[in-house]
């Protein structure tokens, strides 16, 4: 078979490739010679340790929480406390689905001082268009004295007949950004038919004594119009909103500078805006409840910025 093989070899063909072998390598020799410089030679190079650079943060320090803040609707849900660990975020993807209209909104870490985890993940499941069936959120392992979504409070209960009062301390839930990781999942029709109530969020008595709750629909929807926020604006935009390049319109702002409407001023100020209509935009329905006029989850017709899983 070799022997075959040798009879088709072209002589010609061979003696090119080890003429042009030698040539090269005559070339690689005489530029070799050109850039052997004798005083490169003497040249002192300190050596480099590894510690002095593998703490050293990567990217721009702060990017994404700078961008953040400097974004209206995200910014008003980062509370002081948040801040510092915002400082540790170095990245925020978004993912697509690849069945159904949800997404997942990944956010990266480095080690802090904070939490255990490296990375914090919110998933919106909706597998029909338009309607939000889960909101689940990763868990975050908050070290010792570190969570931010909690706080401690004194409460006083009602003394019995003859007895003094009490004094306890209560565990409540506290504004924080670091919410918006929790896992939130509508009831179904099986459930709701059972007498199951959806969830409630329990928070600190407000200043007027009554207690600040949200039923799991209105919190399902504050977690998709921040989600969607992540995805159609601060993501594909990061970078312009870290410039504060972007011009955000002020939505209770009113254009007429002599307006007199007491509506208006009602509204917000120089508060609301003329003509506004009592009619708002519909959201996406949760547990199954479909709207009349349903719009494309995931942001405008054909303006995908995530990337598909």
């Amino acid at each position: 078979m070799l022997k075959d093989l040798q009879q088709f070899e072209d002589p010609d063909q061979k003696e090119y490739e080890l003429t042009l072998s030698k040539t090269l390598l005559a070339e690689y020799d005489a530029r070799a010679k050109i850039l052997d410089d004798e005083d490169y030679k003497k040249v002192e190079v300190n050596a480099c340790d590894v510690k002095d650079i593998q703490n050293t943060p990567l990217g721009v320090p702060g990017f994404w929480m700078r961008a953040m803040l400097n974004h209206g609707g995200i910014a008003r849900l980062i509370q002081e406390k948040d801040r510092p660990i915002l400082m540790h975020l170095q990245d925020i993807q978004c993912d697509l689905h690849t069945t159904g209209y949800g997404f997942d909104l990944t956010f990266t870490f480095e080690k802090n001082d904070y939490f255990k985890n490296a990375q914090l993940k919110k998933t919106f499941v909706m597998t029909r268009q338009n309607i939000i069936e889960k909101c689940e959120g990763t868990e975050i392992e908050w070290k010792d004295g570190k969570d931010v979504t909690k706080k401690k409070i004194k409460k006083k209960q009602k003394a019995k007949k003859g007895q003094p009062g009490k004094t306890i301390t209560k565990t409540v839930d506290q504004e924080s950004f670091f919410n918006f990781f929790k896992t939130i999942t509508m009831p179904d029709e099986k459930e709701l038919a059972e007498g199951k109530k959806p969830e409630k969020a329990e928070k600190e008595d407000d200043e007027d004594g009554e207690n600040a709750e949200k039923d799991v629909g209105e919190l399902m929807d504050d977690d998709y119009d921040l989600g969607t926020e992540f995805k159609d604006q601060l993501i594909p935009l990061a970078l312009e909103y870290y410039l504060e390049v972007i011009e955000e319109d002020d939505e209770d702002g009113c254009d007429d500078e002599d307006c007199d409407d007491d509506d208006c001023d009602k509204k917000g100020g120089k508060g609301g805006k003329h003509g506004d209509s009592d009619d708002e935009d519909e959201k996406p329905a949760k547990g199954g409840k479909k709207k009349a006029d349903p719009k494309a989850a995931g942001g405008k017709d054909g303006q995908q910025e995530c990337k598909q899983q």
